[in-house]
């Protein structure tokens, strides 16, 4: 195993960890991401309200309350798939650090093996809200990896990787930077991942190195603004 990594974000045991969108963040924009993580300052304002909206959307799938949402809505919601589990966290342990995360939905069963019983997840998805059109090819891209990563974390506590993968796109309205009010579609589309070894493999691979990379610049930040 590879020295302990060197990362902005610390847990009270002083493990160093990544989440998905800080991968996604420095992937995008090292400059953004060193911005937020190294100097602490917060992400763009104008996008704070896309931010809030879905999470609004996935507090009311979690918690089955629709009431902040229009009539309309809310029957709308209510077809949204869900599955047994939510917002199940995630610590898949890397080399010198591990991922943090939570998994919007699993389903969740119990197999007996042995003398033990263990957990079975056969299904995960993420949930996302925006304009299909033009956003459904950035989660049929390779280039979306949330989902691997989750898998891939499934697979460290039980076992197995999930049967099935899929992102849950919910049509999102509004211009929340012409100052409109966002609100809900009447549609959502489910699209389906595959996720097998050899994309995991490969999707780990990247996160390791890309924690090395953020690695090895914040130890130079730190060393300079001691």
């Amino acid at each position: 195993m590879s020295k302990q990594l060197i990362l902005p974000r610390v847990d009270k045991e002083g493990k160093c960890y990544i989440s998905y969108s800080q991968i996604n963040t420095w992937k995008k924009s090292k400059r953004e991401y060193i911005r937020q993580y190294f100097f602490g300052e917060s992400g763009p304002a104008a996008l704070k309200p896309y931010g809030d909206f879905g999470t609004k959307v996935g507090e009311a799938l979690e918690n089955n309350n629709f009431e902040e949402f229009t009539e309309k809505e809310q029957e709308f919601l209510k077809t949204v798939t869900r599955y047994d589990e939510f917002e199940r966290e995630i610590s898949l342990e890397m080399d010198g650090f591990y991922v943090k995360g939570y998994i919007d939905s699993n389903t969740l069963s119990y197999k007996k093996k042995g003398n033990k019983k263990v957990e079975v997840v056969e299904k995960i998805l993420d949930y996302k809200t925006g304009e299909i059109e033009k956003r459904r090819a950035e989660y049929e891209s390779d280039d979306y990896i949330q989902i691997a990563i989750y898998a891939a974390a499934i697979k460290q506590d039980t076992g197995s990787l999930p049967k099935e993968c899929s992102v849950v796109l919910i049509q999102r309205d509004g211009n929340a930077f012409s100052g409109e009010e966002l609100t809900l579609g009447d549609e959502y589309a489910t699209i389906k991942k595959k996720v097998d070894t050899k994309v995991v493999k490969k999707v780990l691979t990247y996160v390791q190195e890309t924690a090395e990379e953020i690695s090895s610049l914040y130890e130079v930040f730190l060393k300079l603004n001691k």
